[in-house]
Formats: structure tokens, C-alpha cells, sequence
């Protein structure tokens, strides 16, 4: 009987170890934290990391560490546009020494930086969700922000109409 038991554990231990490679990977994902971006004196969501584009061979990026499962990054920057250039206000950052603001990875930088090595699309999500996807959720509409060199060169609004993600960050 004993015997018996143990046998219908390790089947049902099996079958479960089975069914669990079958779960899609994306539905144990979290959501990411988005960045911050100030536009106008207002305030959004930003779905894109213009940071990630400043490291680089001759810039390595920090060990950054994930303080939790929503921020795989290791931080949350805030970015502002003034005067049509884009500069990053704010970062809060994990590392093995904890906790880490700006000043710690732009030395003797104490206020916003002009994101000069940034060249790109900013995408700002707008308007109702449409799917809640992950990493990010897709929305209705978004606001795209060409820059160039830290400078905003091109804004539009583009409807999203099918709920399709849009291509790049």
C-alpha cells in the first residue's frame, strides 16, 4: 500500500514538472517599472531606455542588480525634454553597494544631464490599454519623440488601432 502511495506521488510530481514546462514563459513575467519622462510639465510612462544606449566598450555598464522582479534593470531613470533636448533628471539605481542615485554614475554631474549619446525613438504610451502584455501593456495610441543626439528633431502621434506592438523601443 505504502508502495502504491509513493508511486501516485512521484507520477503526479512528474506530470505536474510536465505541465509546468508547458506554461508560456511570458505568463510568469512581470511587468516591467517604466521610466519617467516630464514633457510640458507633465508627467509619463516612458517605454523606452534611452540610458541603455549610453554604455557601451568604452563606457561599460554598472552591475546594476534587480531589486525586485518588476525592475530587471537594476533602475528607474526620469527624463525631462527642455528647451527641445532631452536630459536625464534622475536615476535610482541598485547595485552591490545598494542604492545609488546620479551622482554615482556621472561623477561631479550634479544636475540633469544633457542625453547627448542618445539618438532614437522615445515611445510614450497614450490612450486606453489595449492588451495588457508584458513587458509593457499595448495601448491605444503612443507618442513617438525622434531625437538626435539628445536633440528632439520629431514628434507624432500615431493611432494603434490593432493593438499590435509597436516595433522597438
Amino acid at each position: 500500500m505504502v508502495f502504491k502511495t509513493r508511486l501516485r506521488l512521484k507520477i503526479m510530481i512528474a506530470v505536474l514538472g510536465v505541465l509546468g514546462c508547458l506554461v508560456p514563459q511570458v505568463a510568469l513575467a512581470t511587468t516591467q517599472f517604466s521610466e519617467i519622462l516630464y514633457l510640458d510639465g507633465q508627467k509619463y510612462s516612458l517605454d523606452s531606455l534611452p540610458l541603455e544606449s549610453y554604455y557601451g566598450p568604452g563606457n561599460p555598464r554598472p552591475k546594476f542588480r534587480a531589486p525586485n522582479t518588476a525592475t530587471w534593470r537594476g533602475y528607474i531613470a526620469t527624463w525631462e525634454i527642455d528647451g527641445g533636448m532631452l536630459y536625464l533628471k534622475a536615476i535610482r539605481a541598485w547595485t552591490g553597494q545598494g542604492q545609488v542615485g546620479l551622482p554615482a554614475l556621472f561623477p561631479g554631474r550634479k544636475g540633469p544631464v544633457p542625453a547627448t549619446w542618445f539618438t532614437g525613438r522615445l515611445k510614450i504610451p497614450e490612450g486606453p490599454v489595449i492588451k495588457p502584455a508584458v513587458p509593457h501593456p499595448i495601448y491605444g495610441k503612443y507618442r513617438l519623440i525622434t531625437v538626435e543626439q539628445g536633440r528632439v528633431v520629431h514628434q507624432e502621434v500615431i493611432d494603434n488601432p490593432g493593438g499590435t506592438q509597436l516595433p522597438g523601443p
